[in-house]
């Protein structure tokens, strides 16, 4: 999946809800500041043609992650976009009425419990006191409050290189699959186990940290809990 920002300018929405607006040529002030950003990792004179083109996801991970705003513009997308789900979804072929109609209604649950206003911390603004950043790590946008580090410690067996550093940006949504992957729990780095799988789990949206498997080629034996059996 692709997506652009598109820099506008006179929005304007009537009575019926109908949106108009201009489109505009990328300059300073828009917001996540984007353009005029030294950490944007797109030469200057590249950039208006870098912005104004369709981009995955993981290339702009690469090109925004040092900005100050960091993914700002992948999380806003997390946030805002529709997101469907086969569980949920009451088109799916060989439904019974009464469980095309309970999907319904959970699909409509969903809808009614998403957020009507996204509020963001500005800088100054905390509210953690344990913290000392915008937001409190979690209710800020800004690099500042959302770069973290990963790092992980474990024997031999956990096949983990020793002394790695990962260079590569990745999100949190890296964590889940990665480490289902070290543990044996994802057929191919991307399937979830059996066991799993009947309990509802598919595929993660996070990206696999490839670095950390050691560039294994086969996944490793399933631990006992993904197997169904006790945990020693």
């Amino acid at each position: 999946m692709s997506f652009r920002y598109i820099p506008i300018s006179g929005l304007t929405e009537d009575e019926k809800g109908t949106a108009r607006f201009e489109m505009a040529h990328w300059r300073d002030g828009f917001p996540l500041k984007i353009w005029e950003d030294k950490q944007l990792d797109v030469p200057m004179d590249e950039r208006a043609a870098w912005l104004s083109a369709w981009h995955t996801e993981l290339e702009w991970m690469r090109a925004v992650h040092q900005t100050k705003y960091s993914n700002a513009l992948i999380g806003l997308h997390e946030q805002l976009a529709r997101h469907p789900t086969a569980q949920l979804s009451p088109d799916e072929q060989g439904l019974s009425t009464d469980e095309r109609l309970l999907r319904r209604f959970r699909k409509r649950q969903r809808q009614m419990a998403e957020a009507d206003m996204l509020v963001l911390a500005n800088d100054h603004w905390n509210f953690d006191v344990r913290g000392f950043n915008p937001g409190g790590n979690h209710g800020s946008f800004f690099r500042i409050s959302t770069h973290s580090t990963l790092m992980m410690a474990g024997g031999e067996r956990t096949g983990i290189p020793r002394g790695l550093v990962v260079k590569e940006p990745y999100d949190s949504l890296s964590f889940m699959p990665t480490v289902l992957a070290l543990t044996g729990q994802l057929h191919d780095g991307l399937t979830p186990v059996p066991v799993l799988w009947q309990r509802g789990f598919r595929s993660f949206p996070g990206r696999l940290i490839p670095e950390v498997l050691g560039g294994r080629k086969e996944s490793p034996p399933a631990s006992p809990v993904a197997e169904g059996a006790s945990a020693p």
